[in-house]
C-alpha cells in the first residue's frame, strides 16, 4: 500500500505535510557496480559454423523434427566434413 499524506492546516498559514509510512518498509534502490571493461568475443569455430548452418537446413527441411534429433543430425554432419 502507498505512503498516506496528511494536511495539517494551523491558523491560516499555507498547507504543512506530515507524511506518514503505512510499514511499506524503504524501496531498495538496484547497487550500481563498477564499469566493467568491454568482454571481447571469442572467434566462431568453424565446426560451429558449419554446424549452425546444417541446424538451419534441417530446420527447415524437417519442421517437425525435434530440436534434439535437428542436434544430433547437425552435429554428425559438421564432424564429419570436419574429419582430418
Amino acid at each position: 500500500m502507498a505512503d498516506t499524506h496528511v494536511h495539517i492546516h494551523l491558523n491560516g498559514d499555507g498547507a504543512q505535510v506530515a507524511s506518514t509510512s503505512t510499514g511499506g518498509g524503504s524501496v531498495k534502490k538496484p547497487r550500481k557496480s563498477a564499469p566493467s571493461p568491454a568482454k571481447k568475443t571469442r572467434k566462431v569455430s568453424a565446426y560451429h559454423k558449419t554446424a549452425g548452418k546444417e541446424m538451419k537446413r534441417l530446420r527447415k527441411a524437417h519442421p517437425r523434427m525435434s530440436r534434439a534429433n535437428v542436434m544430433k543430425k547437425a552435429h554428425k554432419a559438421a564432424k564429419k566434413k570436419h574429419k582430418r
